[in-house]
């Protein structure tokens, strides 16, 4: 178990203010200005992340853990290929573009043929009003991405991460979708300001930065390790798929699909389980998905390294991954716990009523829920074995279909216990976390139930701060825990899927 570091900000701010006088963070997605895409899909990757650092040695120097700190950050949220490329001396930009409010500085960036991605160093007094624990508010940057041409804007994704009291970090990534690239390429950053906003769909609280603060660059293309056309064609309800080509890159491999203009929306959002000779199942991510004068067109990106892989077999399928179930008149999706390898595991279901931890201040009391209860259907070990919270880094939850979470760590402070997961295998519903204590009281980061059909107006529903699965890493943030107490995590059981073997279609690597 960890426990935060506290440094001390007016030596930071000196060492911060030397190193830039010697080197002199999810807003809706933009959609791409082309009258050719009608509907986008998952445009892009939403990936957090923070800067590597390399701008202010001094700062690294004086307090190496704030490296530290960093780096185990951008390795949490990107996956390592773009986190290596990132820290490449190639790859430095150190563009630093300074007003009244804010010291901007774009530190590093990369791209492909299919994604782009920038990490920026953002300092401000207006970071001094948000805390990066605060799980009533967001942090939000605005701004927009153009590749190739300035007005050529594209889909992004952003994540913020305040890391000192004046001070934050944002990674920027773009889809670069189906322009044609130079080797070097023209990119245009306009981050137009920064926003603290609150969690509650209904709220206006909104405290905000405004400026413009504008990159123009232009960043080295990084070469394609090998295209493979395959031309694959199944059959959807009646309307033709084709596995078009891969091309794998140094940061990616990407699986180009093209589809009947007219097939229907259920396969427009289709999950894919990607498997290859080995039997190895691989996250996915769909970055792209739009319309063109003929076809749908759409791409996949695998994070994992597939150089020594034979084959892949992609099968796109409309089922839910996640097991529901229905207790009190809830909706609930069914869990399971830490517990000892070869334990004899029963189903268990844990009801309590609605308590005022369940509910904002200002939404409806918790006694007028009287009757209804907040309930989960847990696998359990019938010996119910708990852990201390050092017991519990390190131990490995078995999933369903093949898959597994590990929990890396668990951080406590004064205010909240921070969670960190890594994902094994294709995982794709971690969308919650569960401690018990021995009383099996629950702590969590969000309800899984409805009341007389409608969701508890709570901040918990917002704890599940960063899961990406494109490093293989989730961190959840959860009310403060006793540290001397033993506790079970419970995660949701991925259910397997029954798939189709006529809508599978083969990649040959070899």
């Amino acid at each position: 178990m960890k426990n935060n570091i506290n440094i001390p900000k007016e030596k930071l701010n000196q060492a911060v203010s030397r190193g830039i006088e010697k080197g002199r963070q999810e807003k809706p997605m933009k959609i791409r200005n082309s009258s050719m895409i009608i509907k986008r899909v998952a445009s892009v990757v939403v990936i957090g992340g923070i800067s590597l650092g390399l701008t202010f040695p001094v700062v690294v120097q004086a307090f190496p853990n704030i490296e530290s700190a960093i780096i185990d950050f951008v390795e949490s949220v990107l996956p390592k290929s773009y986190s290596n490329k990132l820290k490449h001396e190639s790859k430095k930009n150190n563009i630093v573009i300074s007003d009244g409010k804010a010291i901007v500085t774009l530190e590093n960036s990369t791209l492909d043929n299919y994604q782009f991605i920038a990490n920026m160093i953002i300092e401000s007094d207006f970071f001094k009003q948000y805390e990066e624990s605060d799980l009533e508010h967001n942090l939000y940057a605005n701004l927009e991405v153009s590749i190739g041409d300035n007005k050529n804007i594209v889909g992004w994704g952003a994540h913020i991460r305040k890391i000192d009291d004046n001070k934050a970090s944002l990674v920027v990534t773009a889809d670069v979708g189906d322009i044609k690239l130079e080797d070097n390429v023209d990119v245009y950053i306009k981050l137009q300001g920064l926003e603290i906003q609150s969690n509650e769909w209904k709220s206006n609280d909104i405290k905000e930065l405004k400026g413009n603060w504008d990159f123009s660059f232009k960043t080295d293309k990084v070469e394609s390790i090998k295209r493979i056309n395959i031309k694959d064609e199944i059959e959807l309800d009646g309307k033709t798929m084709t596995l078009e080509s891969i091309e794998v890159t140094p940061l990616a491999s990407y699986i180009k699909l093209t589809a009947d203009e007219n097939i229907s929306d259920k396969w427009v959002f289709a999950s894919y389980k990607i498997v290859d000779n080995n039997g190895k199942a691989y996250r996915n991510a769909q970055i792209d998905g739009h319309t063109d004068e003929k076809a749908w067109n759409f791409t996949i990106a695998i994070y994992d390294d597939l150089s020594n892989i034979e084959s892949l077999k992609i099968t796109p399928y409309t089922d839910e991954q996640s097991i529901p179930s229905k207790i009190h008149g809830q909706d609930i999706i069914k869990m399971t716990t830490t517990m000892d390898e070869g334990s004899e595991v029963e189903d268990i279901i844990v009801s309590r009523p609605v308590e005022k931890r369940d509910l904002n201040v200002d939404a409806k009391p918790a006694h007028k829920y009287e009757g209804e209860k907040i309930s989960y259907n847990l696998n359990i070990d019938k010996e119910k074995k708990f852990y201390t919270i050092d017991e519990l880094i390190g131990k490995s939850i078995n999933t369903g279909d093949g898959t597994s979470v590990t929990i890396k760590d668990i951080t406590v402070n004064d205010k909240n216990t921070t969670i960190m997961l890594k994902v094994n295998g294709d995982y794709n519903v971690l969308s919650q976390v569960v401690l018990f204590d021995e009383d099996m009281r629950d702590i969590y980061s969000g309800i899984y139930v409805t009341h007389k059909g409608k969701w508890p107006s709570n901040s918990h529903w917002n704890n599940a701060k960063d899961t990406h699965y494109a490093s293989g890493l989730a961190t959840f943030i959860i009310d403060k825990i006793d540290v001397n107490k033993k506790y079970k995590l419970a995660v949701p059981i991925q259910k397997e899927i029954n798939l189709n073997s006529g809508h599978t279609m083969n990649i040959n690597l070899k």
